[in-house]
């Protein structure tokens, strides 16, 4: 039997092939697979262009994340982009695992199908080198994706799906005739770190117009509350008990869970606002039913303008509207997502709990909740 490459020989890149000499032919060929085989990942990396491979490091970093999750700790790194060791040890099984995690985590069958396409492109180099065992190799060719019929029966045994794109309509200002928009959901590898006094400029009220209570409103609801944008949304006048000092809210991300409806308390920024808002600026035909978060007209420099209007802004008029408050504040990029982030820091940092934040974000997995706890300052700690 022949002796397989050791790992040093596997990560070497040597400049050029050396030499054979006069050899068998079957060790000729061994040794040719074992040069070829070094310069395999290379070689892929360098065809493919920089939006694929920041696609593929996204997908495989996910594979890393997977596999934390259940326990597995790779024993040669995670980064299964372009060391070919981190392979050694991942059977089909493991991938056919991932493929049942993406869709417990409820994202759409086409980024699960992504994800795995992704993942066995990387495998089948991995094999090539000789990192990963040639049969398991073979084995993880096999884990297949999802059909179209495929994917409408597992959508609905699952109670719900991450929606992957994004589809509205906007009718730009001087315009006739709206423009439709299509968009691809996706997260930023790294979150916009926020100070605190980052968070209390975003906060404060800027003027009396109608637009700024309400933008204060929607930032106060990000950044001391930590809702998603989906969930701001769907806000309703409604939701929000005054004389408790309360809201309930819905959670589409994780219907048919626990967390589905939550109640928070208003935080004591929050609530004066809110209360202002509603009372001194809110459409009263609209009241109690009408959307929260309401688009407005544009505020002139002059101060005048930016009246609120019946539509309210869904979800990806948040994040826009979030990112252009951000760009005034000259926190760049900026997302709602960075604000439910910074939340969450602020929260662990404050001292509470596992259990306690999974029940205010709406977390149904505690190791995410764990991630906050552990990388917060335990020297800084103190539960308000």
């Amino acid at each position: 039997m022949n002796k397989p490459p050791d790992d040093a020989s596997l990560v070497s890149q040597p400049n050029r092939a050396q030499p054979i000499g006069y050899t068998s032919l079957a060790e000729a060929g061994r040794q040719a697979n074992q040069i070829a085989g070094q310069a395999v990942f290379q070689r892929y990396l360098s065809e493919k262009s920089a939006n694929t491979l920041k696609r593929h490091g996204r997908d495989l970093e996910l594979f890393a994340e997977y596999l934390l999750d259940v326990g597995v700790m790779p024993e040669r790194g995670a980064d299964f982009q372009t060391n070919p060791l981190a392979w050694r040890g991942v059977t089909w099984g493991l991938v056919e695992g991932f493929v049942q995690w993406l869709l417990r985590q409820g994202y759409a069958i086409s980024s699960v199908n992504a994800r795995l396409s992704t993942v066995k492109v990387y495998a089948q180099l991995a094999a090539r080198t000789g990192a990963l065992d040639q049969q398991e190799g073979l084995l993880i060719q096999t884990v297949r994706g999802f059909s179209r019929t495929g994917q409408l029966n597992v959508d609905e045994q699952r109670p719900q799906t991450r929606i992957a794109d994004v589809t509205y309509a906007y009718k730009p200002e001087g315009k006739r005739h709206s423009v439709v928009v299509e968009r691809r959901s996706t997260k930023k590898a790294e979150p916009t770190i926020l100070t605190p006094a980052q968070a209390d400029a975003l906060k404060r009220v800027q003027n009396n117009s109608p637009q700024a209570w309400r933008d204060a409103l929607l930032m106060c609801l990000l950044l001391d509350h930590g809702l998603r944008a989906s969930e701001v949304a769907l806000l309703k006048a409604a939701n929000f008990d005054q004389e408790g000092g309360t809201f309930t809210f819905y959670r589409p991300k994780v219907k048919g869970t626990a967390h589905e409806w939550t109640t928070h308390a208003m935080s004591p920024v929050t609530y004066p606002i809110l209360r202002h808002y509603l009372s001194s600026h809110y459409p009263a035909d609209l009241l109690p039913d009408g959307a929260l978060i309401l688009a407005t007209t544009r505020l002139l420099k002059n101060g005048e303008g930016g009246q609120l209007l019946g539509e309210p802004l869904n979800r990806v008029r948040v994040s826009e509207r979030v990112a252009w408050l951000g760009r005034q504040a000259g926190i760049v990029p900026l997302s709602a997502h960075d604000c439910r982030h910074y939340c969450a820091t602020q929260m662990a940092r404050l001292g509470y709990g596992v259990d306690e934040l999974m029940a205010w974000f709406g977390w149904t997995n505690a190791q995410t909740a764990v991630r906050y706890i552990t990388t917060a300052e335990v020297q800084t700690r103190h539960k308000g």
